[in-house]
């Protein structure tokens, strides 16, 4: 499905950049591909992604927005009180630590109706059909609302998860439609096979972000074009709509546009891979191990150290110097 977009300014990170352009491209959906699993194979390996129009029933996506917003007016003093919960506007002044925390096992990233989203029969049959095998994902939900001006920075996923399957898979999955105003996830295009990402994938992204007592985000960067300076590649975005979902690999490299909006931007990350193989035990419930670790945003509000191997801790522009990119 093609989209026609007017030429607008987007806050990338702390930069400014007009989409579409060459900086910021738009992101093409899959959806002609969805009869043909191979073809979905050779999109995954040239792009290191797969984006997929309405993958999700919308009206269970907007229940379980709806969901969100209620457990934050309930829990929190994030919304503002002049208008209706269901619009999700924030307060006056609410930033980075605003929103409530809501990610992991917990009451409202396991209510039915956020799991029937997230863990439903949908994502179930695609990902079982798409490995060919039973799928299983993680116990552990990145459920989040993400602030005025808060934004993610550049990374990979297996910096933070690479104790398991190889294959593992992110599947984004908004909730609501979300403009690229309100902070959606980009993606540097081919980032996980380009040569020229050889040394990088060979460094940061072969980095256990615990073993090696990283502190701070686990961001490769901030500055998006850190990385299409350095390495090349073509970031790609675009709005998304409830019930779209953006499935990526454990190398892609990703962050979001920031939030410039008064609306929480509500989303989910969750993992899937085959269930015969080995699954990282930091993230499964049976077997979850404690970690220390705070990364991401996190790490902004909290010590950021994950020291639970070594007893000192590095920085990622420390190991950027011993890695020389």
């Amino acid at each position: 499905m093609s989209t026609s977009y007017s030429p607008r300014l987007i806050q990338f990170g702390p930069v400014k950049v007009p989409f579409p352009s060459k900086d910021l491209a738009v992101l093409e959906d899959c959806n002609g591909l969805l009869h043909d699993v191979d073809a979905l194979h050779k999109e995954m390996s040239e792009k290191g992604y797969l984006f997929i129009r309405g993958f999700h029933n919308r009206q269970e996506v907007l229940e379980a927005r709806s969901a969100v917003l209620a457990f934050m007016e309930e829990y929190g003093d994030a919304l503002s009180q002049a208008h209706p919960v269901e619009e999700g506007v924030l307060r006056e002044g609410c930033g980075v630590g605003c929103v409530p925390f809501m990610e992991g096992h917990n009451t409202i990233s396991h209510k039915d109706s956020i799991l029937s989203v997230i863990e439903g029969h949908r994502p179930y049959n695609f990902f079982r059909e798409y490995f060919g095998s039973e799928a299983v994902t993680f116990d552990y939900k990145w459920l989040r609302a993400m602030p005025r001006d808060g934004f993610t920075g550049a990374h990979v996923d297996s910096v933070y998860m690479s104790r398991g399957s190889e294959a593992l898979l992110t599947m984004w999955t908004p909730f609501g439609d979300v403009d690229i105003e309100m902070g959606v996830l980009a993606v540097c295009e081919a980032s996980h096979r380009l040569p020229e990402f050889s040394h990088f994938q060979a460094t940061y992204g072969r980095m256990d972000a615990e073993k090696v007592g990283l502190r701070g985000t686990g961001w490769f960067t901030e500055d998006p074009f850190e990385i299409t300076r350095k390495f090349g590649g073509q970031w790609k975005t675009t709005d998304f709509k409830a019930g779209d979902a953006l499935i990526f690999n454990l190398r892609t490299v990703h962050m979001s546009t920031t939030n410039t909006t008064n609306f929480a931007r509500i989303s989910c990350d969750t993992r899937w891979q085959p269930a015969c193989e080995e699954m990282d035990p930091r993230f499964c419930k049976d077997t979850q191990q404690a970690s220390t670790a705070k990364f991401g945003l996190l790490s902004k509000l909290e010590d950021g150290l994950a020291n639970t191997d070594k007893p000192a801790f590095v920085t990622i522009d420390k190991l950027k110097e011993e890695w020389r990119i």
